[in-house]
């Protein structure tokens, strides 16, 4: 790990009242007496002019953690000025001047794993947390980051290894003496208890992986069924092209929805239908792979024309997962915004008049009422449920070992479930795996 001061923005892009860059490094002693107007005590929040050449750029709070009491575990100093841009990259260009360099992503949070702050299990939950899609997942990564699953995975861990010294000290009897069978049995027993345990972490797991992934909707139909005009209604901007031409939309264009406090992703995608124009065919490509890749999908149909045999063949064939059929331009017909009592798969609305949008808002809504988490869920990922798999299947072997009286493989395969789960913590991690894990934070993280 670099030595090197680093400094970022840790706030949006964008103006706002307040701006917060971070700076760490090993010894900022000298740092705080080349840039700031006055002299900072440990962990008190101090008001100071920050300037350059005889230019205040700024009038910040900045706090000064001393190693090792802070986030990084090394000096860290946050200075919390007026959020525009312009002022935070000057103060930037100056933390620069002063040695600092721009931090990678992620990089604080790196150092703090690197200073044992924190395990990797918890640094993930860091990321996790900034990128909740609904409550629910933030409170689960919150029991990540505050060291519910952590715990859970030591406690195994812990387990594994006191089972394992009973097996070493079990192959070390002589070899004319037969293993106590009251050993067995507590070994067998111990074994029982801890796939137990682990039954419910993977369990809590899979919940808190599924919790990670943001739900995406898929808005497909023919031409000028009005996909276009309800993503826009979604929106409360024009964000996609409307026209009467069929054909406008040749790409599967993704866009972040808000619906209170639920933040899911609404696929805008090309008009099925047959084309020789070979830009709209990848475009239809795409739409095809969205509805793959979807959580739901909301079929439109325009209802003066009415749901045709060539719809209900496309959804037959090519929908295979929960799917909505919005009968738009009611404007046209008459009736009225309703989900259908007698089919609950359909609703209708206008996107001309704005109707009926609140039944689509409804629908998603639904989709995270269907399950609630329990309290004790975490915000998993897909290599943690597949570390915690690995290592119950290696407690598994073990245990058939044990009853065969192969004590050697039982005692490998427990050394091996332990490195399973190790892993999740980071114990055995490769810099591969540590790069990509990191990489993917946001600057200032």
């Amino acid at each position: 790990m670099s030595n090197e001061t680093i400094c970022a923005i840790a706030t949006a892009v964008g103006n706002s009242a307040l701006g917060v860059i971070r700076v760490s490094g090993h010894d900022l002693s000298s740092f705080v007496e080349n840039v700031f107007s006055k002299q900072l005590e440990d962990r008190k929040a101090t008001l100071v002019n920050i300037s350059y050449k005889n230019d205040t750029l700024d009038q910040s709070i900045v706090i000064y953690y001393k190693s090792p009491r802070s986030f990084t575990g090394e000096d860290m100093i946050e200075i919390i000025c007026h959020g525009n841009q312009i002022v935070m990259n000057s103060i930037i260009k100056l933390l620069k001047v002063n040695g600092a360099r721009s931090a990678n992503p992620g990089e604080f949070t790196e150092r703090a794993f690197f200073n044992n702050k924190i395990n990797l299990a918890e640094a993930e939950a860091v990321a996790d947390l900034i990128s909740a899609s609904d409550q629910r997942a933030v409170k689960a990564a919150q029991n990540s980051l505050t060291g519910k699953f952590s715990q859970e995975i030591n406690d195994i861990s812990h387990s594994i290894v006191s089972v394992r010294a009973d097996v070493e000290a079990a192959i070390n009897f002589p070899e004319d003496d037969d293993v106590p069978n009251v050993n067995l049995d507590k070994i067998k027993a111990k074994l029982d208890k801890i796939l137990t345990s682990l039954s419910l972490v993977i369990k809590n797991s899979n919940e808190g992986a599924t919790l990670n992934q943001r739900k995406r909707y898929s808005f497909v139909g023919k031409p000028n069924s009005g996909k276009s005009s309800l993503i826009n209604c979604l929106l409360r901007k024009d964000a996609s092209i409307v026209s009467n031409y069929a054909g406008t939309t040749r790409d599967a264009i993704e866009y972040e929805l808000n619906i209170n406090d639920k933040v899911v992703n609404i696929i805008d995608t090309a008009g099925l239908r047959e084309t020789d124009d070979n830009i709209e065919k990848q475009g239809i490509s795409k739409a095809f792979k969205s509805i793959t890749n979807s959580d739901r999908v909301f079929y439109i149909v325009d209802d003066s024309k009415g749901l045709t045999q060539s719809d209900e063949y496309f959804i037959d064939e090519h929908i295979d997962k929960k799917y909505t059929i919005i009968f738009n331009k009611i404007d046209l017909t008459g009736k009225k915004p309703i989900i259908d009592n007698g089919n609950e798969r359909n609703i209708y609305v206008s996107a001309r008049d704005y109707l009926g949008i609140n039944l689509i808002h409804q629908i998603i809504e639904d989709d995270f009422s269907i399950s609630d988490p329990s309290d004790n869920t975490y915000l998993a990922r897909t290599r943690h449920v597949e570390l915690l798999q690995k290592g119950q299947q290696h407690l598994q072997e073990s245990k058939e070992n044990i009853i065969q009286g192969n004590f050697d493989f039982s005692a490998e395969e427990l050394r091996l479930a332990h490195m399973a789960l190790s892993s999740i913590l980071g114990q055995n991690s490769t810099e591969d795996l540590l790069n990509e894990i990191f990489n993917n934070f946001c600057i200032g993280k």
